[in-house]
């Protein structure tokens, strides 16, 4: 995640995913060495499967670059009361606006059922209309950098800082019930 834009009346956060950029890039690469190294020792060709299994790794890492990799911006603006998201690919570009006072929580959620802080969370826009925008602005699994950013967006919409709940931990009082009488 970058800040392209932090001032009293705009905020603009934007995300590109280079590594899956990156491992996508070298699965294409690595697929076109093994057509080389075919191509060098001809008996391979002859094999059924490695044509099929070539092209089918082709399509797989193209149809992965042309419609998985989104280019993410999202941009609080006040002067406008706007909040948008653009989500941009190659070949797919959806825009999402709300009016900056439909935003009720800006917060972490967890997507799965263990409430430990290293079970995956996610941030989350909650509307008024009861709907929850997922922000997937790329910091990984780390919670601490995705506590930031949700931090950071509700200091710029004037709302109390997010804290990380501890794991409440009950106490049992043991006792011996003959010692009550």
């Amino acid at each position: 995640m970058v800040i392209l834009e932090k001032t009293p009346t705009q905020l603009k956060l934007r995300h590109r995913p280079y590594f899956l950029w990156i491992a996508t890039g070298s699965w294409l690469f690595g697929i076109f060495v093994l057509i080389l190294l075919i191509t060098l020792q001809s008996w391979l060709f002859y094999l059924w499967w490695i044509p099929v299994f070539l092209i089918l790794n082709i399509l797989i890492a193209i149809s992965l670059l042309l419609f998985t990799r989104q280019i993410i911006i999202c941009h609080f603006d006040k002067v406008n009361s706007l909040f948008i998201l653009k989500r941009q690919g190659l070949l797919t570009k959806k825009i999402i606006w709300h009016p900056l006072g439909d935003i009720l929580d800006v917060q972490l959620k967890s997507t799965s059922w263990n409430r430990d802080q290293n079970s995956h969370q996610e941030i989350a826009i909650i509307l008024k209309s009861g709907k929850d925008l997922i922000l997937d602005v790329g910091q990984g699994r780390k919670i601490d950098n995705k506590l930031e950013t949700v931090n950071l967006i509700r200091k710029f919409l004037e709302m109390p800082t997010q804290t990380l709940n501890q794991p409440s931990v009950i106490k049992f009082e043991l006792y011996d019930r003959k010692n009550e009488n």
